[in-house]
């Protein structure tokens, strides 16, 4: 049952993220065309790191993996009085901790950049600059924090979509500022205004979530009381799931430190590059991560353990049942892609190759990197947060270890291939352990399902590539932006009708049923007549 439930709320959280995937793309359009690639574009990048990278360990990683599952047993086991007074007590405490965390890192901004960008440091100009829009991006780390803190509260009552749109809000608030207010400014003081346009994404975000929380039940108080046994609990799983949950972030950060090393451009081709390979990710494996957490914490909770592996069992195929065949579109239509998105103004085609090189790097563990964000959380609704700390550390480990090995003869693209072989072993290491705790998933049935998917998607992928080609042939496309978006629509269109052909060739089943699941889901949200 949770398995339909899973797939009709992913389905619709996965449409809502594609709108705010593809108002992402329209806002790094934009900042590609405003910066394109050197001072400010790197500038900008390193800066925006340290807000992501705390956003994914605080917000997006530690918050959601350790608030829902406490408010989950709260809300099977407890009053509504005491639910609220703990969301009230979590949000002030963390209010406090955060601005704390904001004045701090402002006023120690040069080292931040120094630790996170040492290169930078032999380019004044640079260093300085961005040591600027650090200290005016931080306040970015407190309000996406308070924002998740409202996601947790909307996911526990298994009401998804509005956080989802909450993305959405934020690209708008980007994109609004790099429409309006970035063209009025002078040329070296732009890239004031697209960072402000960060902060006001952000604070919308909030606004958003809270309208639906208040509807529920939630009403703003002060409290703080630190021995609330609700808010102990989050704060000992905070620890762990900071650093379980972050190791992609973590690897990224670290990348960026290496690439401050490399050829000028390093770390804005890796950014883009990793922001294609986001999208399947964040479209459909996040969508179903999310979606699958609260049934996680709540069979967990009921100690049906039954029903949890099945849940996870169910997660994973639905995940890779649609990531694999992105992951091999965006494989075998890199450029065309890339050539599409980030064509603009100051980035040049050269810049679109590099580019699309790092995101085919990427996108080889896009599989690995779903499975991570469904099965992390588990560990931390069996209270066992500390093991996936351990497994995450030594996946950071290999990954610093590939990083070094393969960034100097292989330059930016060294650094994405070693974060994807890292993902890679995480995930394996991950499902080994779980499985000791819960027994098995099914693991033979999942690993065959995985392997027809693979190779339905590779057959796929390479005669969408063919095709590909011809079309660009036929179009005479070149470099045009026009006419490689109509290869690109085209192809996608018929990389799609393919893969769907392709499921009866490979006898894949279980993926007709996903399908129908999410037919059947959608259907009921259909108002009768």
């Amino acid at each position: 049952m949770s398995g339909k439930k899973i797939a009709g709320a992913a389905a619709i959280v996965s449409a809502i993220t594609m709108i705010s995937r593809i108002l992402g793309y329209i806002r790094d359009a934009i900042s590609a065309a405003l910066f394109g690639v050197g001072i400010f574009s790197d500038a900008y990048f390193v800066a925006l790191r340290i807000p992501n990278l705390l956003r994914d360990l605080l917000a997006e990683g530690a918050l959601s993996s350790a608030f829902v599952p406490v408010f989950t047993d709260y809300i099977e086991n407890k009053d509504n009085k005491e639910v609220w007074r703990l969301a009230n007590n979590v949000l002030t405490v963390l209010s406090i901790i955060l601005t704390l965390i904001v004045i701090f890192g402002i006023i120690i901004a040069p080292l931040v950049v120094m630790v996170i960008a040492p290169g930078f440091s032999k380019d004044p100009e640079k260093f300085a600059l961005t040591v600027k829009l650090t200290r005016v991006l931080f306040p970015f780390i407190m309000l996406v924090s308070i924002a998740a803190i409202f996601l947790g509260i909307l996911n526990s009552f298994k009401k998804f979509s509005i956080p989802a749109f909450a993305p959405v809000v934020l690209n708008i608030g980007w994109i609004f500022f790099g429409l309006f207010v970035c063209p009025k400014m002078t040329e070296n003081t732009q890239i004031y205004g697209w960072a402000a346009g960060a902060i006001a994404g952000a604070l919308m975000q909030i606004i958003l979530q809270f309208i639906p929380a208040f509807k529920l039940g939630f009403k703003w108080r002060f409290i703080i009381d630190l021995k609330e046994a609700g808010l102990r609990r989050i704060g000992k799983l905070m620890v762990p799931a900071t650093l379980g949950q972050s190791i992609t972030q973590i690897s990224l950060v670290i990348n960026t430190m290496i690439a401050s090393f490399l050829t000028a451009g390093s770390v804005t081709y890796l950014y883009y590059g990793n922001r294609l390979m986001q999208l399947p990710l964040g479209v459909f494996g996040v969508a179903i991560a999310t979606v699958s957490f609260p049934f996680i914490s709540s069979y967990v909770a009921k100690k049906d353990f039954k029903s949890l592996k099945e849940t996870i069992h169910s997660s994973l195929k639905q995940a890779f049942f649609i990531v694999l065949p992105a992951s091999a579109g965006i494989i075998f239509l890199s450029r065309e892609i890339n050539t599409l998105l980030f064509y603009y103004g100051k980035f040049s085609y050269q810049d679109v190759l590099n580019t699309a090189k790092v995101s085919i790097m990427y996108s080889v563990a896009i599989f690995a990197y779903s499975g991570n964000k469904i099965l992390t959380p588990v560990f931390y609704a069996l209270d066992k947060a500390h093991q996936a700390v351990r497994i995450g550390l030594l996946s950071l480990v290999i990954n610093v270890i590939l990083n070094i090995a393969l960034a100097f003869p292989l330059g930016f693209l060294g650094l994405a291939l070693g974060t994807a072989i890292s993902g890679i072993i995480n995930f394996i290491m991950l499902y080994s352990l779980i499985t000791r705790h819960i027994g098995d998933i099914e693991t033979k049935g999942l690993v065959k399902f995985a392997l027809k998917v693979l190779c339905a998607s590779l057959v796929m992928g390479i005669i969408v590539f063919v095709f590909a080609h011809y079309m660009e042939i036929l179009l005479k496309a070149g470099m045009s932006r026009t006419k490689n978006g109509v290869v690109v629509i085209v192809a996608i269109i018929v990389g799609t009708m393919l893969y769907y052909f392709l499921l009866k060739i490979f006898r894949i089943d279980e993926g007709k049923r996903f399908i129908n699941m999410v037919k059947e889901r959608l259907n009921k949200k259909q108002p009768s007549r």
